[in-house]
């Protein structure tokens, strides 16, 4: 059996046909379709005429099933039980790490994901506080635009105001002054008892 250091590269392709893939596995077609029914997480697609086709994450997996079970002589139980600890528990064995490495490794790959996840988290609540920022900003110009308008509103009726103010005193004094002038008054008729004719 070949190993798996000697298979020859995965395709750039996005699926695989039974045949092709077994190939690229190294096991028989009747294997594959064995360890579809005892790793949950191979499940090739099937094609409008009914024929698995098998993805490149497919195929990477079950090179590594293979691993385990032919180079690495894990039972399948084993193997289920590797592949539910992560991935790196796998890669450890299949690079002849130790899993305790492994399980560290997993740990920390863990931890990194968690703070990926809230450095994602952060992003956003930034991104949000710059958005209210921005129309906070756009806000106070506003509010500053309408004082401006209102201070310029109040001068202007500031100086009508004074306007009417000294219209109105003026006003006022002509007429006090007419009222403190003699009066005019057209002489009274006298009646002389004589009239006209």
């Amino acid at each position: 059996m070949t190993p798996l250091s000697e298979l020859p590269p995965i395709p750039e392709k996005l699926s695989f046909k039974i045949g092709q893939a077994s190939k690229l596995v190294g096991v028989e077609p009747h294997v594959l379709r064995f360890w579809e029914k005892e790793f949950s997480r191979v499940r090739p697609q099937k094609g409008r005429n009914g024929h698995r086709l098998y993805s490149q994450a497919d195929l990477r997996l079950l090179r590594r099933v293979r691993g385990l079970l032919h180079e690495h002589r894990y039972t399948i139980a084993g193997a289920k039980a590797l592949l539910r600890e992560g991935n790196e528990a796998v890669n450890a064995v299949l690079d002849g790490r130790p899993l305790a490495a492994a399980a560290a490794l997993d740990e920390a790959s863990s931890e990194a994901d968690g703070l990926r996840a809230r450095a994602v988290e952060l992003e956003g609540e930034r991104d949000q506080s710059k958005r209210e920022l921005a129309h906070a900003k756009e806000e106070a110009a506003f509010w500053r635009r309408a004082a401006r308008r209102a201070e310029e509103n109040v001068r202007r009726l500031e100086g009508n105001l004074r306007t009417i103010t000294d219209a109105i005193r003026d006003h006022a004094s002509e007429l006090k002054r007419a009222s403190s002038l003699p009066s005019e008054r057209a002489p009274e008729s006298v009646d002389t008892g004589v009239s006209r004719p």
